[in-house]
């Protein structure tokens, strides 16, 4: 359960969007906690939604080069990974409206697993790169080798600034203490897989 130091705004002086968002976190999620926070500065909360989701995730602005498809399994392997409960009972559903299996998700932890083809092995290896845990990881030839079969520098780098922006904002949101955390996919404490421990972007 968050427990944040700062302050909530009450629901009822919310600003409508923010209310609306709250209303349909708690039911995806059953947490709202984050909104309540950010009522305090609105236009953060606005700007990650626009910008980030807007116009980065959902190229709103036509400028993006990478297929949707690839950020929801980036965003799904970093949720599932920094231990997001709120993050992945939004971003499961997602990824199986993106057309990722169920059975593909379970094996989210598994990076050999043969149910990921070469093109998503080496996207899920770049998400892996950029998870909190690994603050320190660098590109290295081979995988930018295993990416360049398939994309070019431009999407090398579109997906990686995408990465770490997903990356960010969880790390804030733990700091916070604005979120329900969990254990990592790969963590050995985790019995269940995500399908049956959360149902369902921040």
């Amino acid at each position: 359960m968050p427990n944040s130091l700062l302050s909530r705004v009450p629901v009822d002086q919310l600003p409508e969007d923010l209310r609306r968002l709250r209303e349909s976190s708690i039911a995806v999620a059953g947490d709202g906690d984050r909104l309540e926070i950010f009522g305090n500065h609105p236009a953060l909360y606005r700007w990650y939604q626009a910008n980030f989701y807007g116009a980065i995730f959902h190229n709103g602005t036509g400028e993006m080069v990478v297929d949707t498809k690839w950020k929801e399994l980036i965003r799904l392997k970093l949720s599932l990974t920094n231990g997001c409960f709120v993050c992945n009972a939004h971003n499961v559903p997602a990824a199986l409206a993106a057309g990722y299996s169920q059975a593909q998700i379970d094996a989210m932890g598994d990076a050999d697993s043969p149910l990921f083809d070469a093109q998503e092995q080496a996207v899920l290896a770049l998400g892996e790169m950029f998870a909190i845990r690994n603050g320190d990881a660098v590109l290295t030839a081979e995988l930018h080798a295993q990416l360049s079969r398939f994309f070019d520098d431009a999407q090398i780098l579109e997906m990686g600034f995408f990465a770490t922006i997903v990356s960010g904002w969880t790390k804030m949101i733990f700091a916070y203490d604005m979120v329900t955390r969990e254990c990592s996919i790969d963590s050995p404490e985790r019995v269940l897989s995500p399908s049956r421990t959360h149902g369902v972007g921040v």
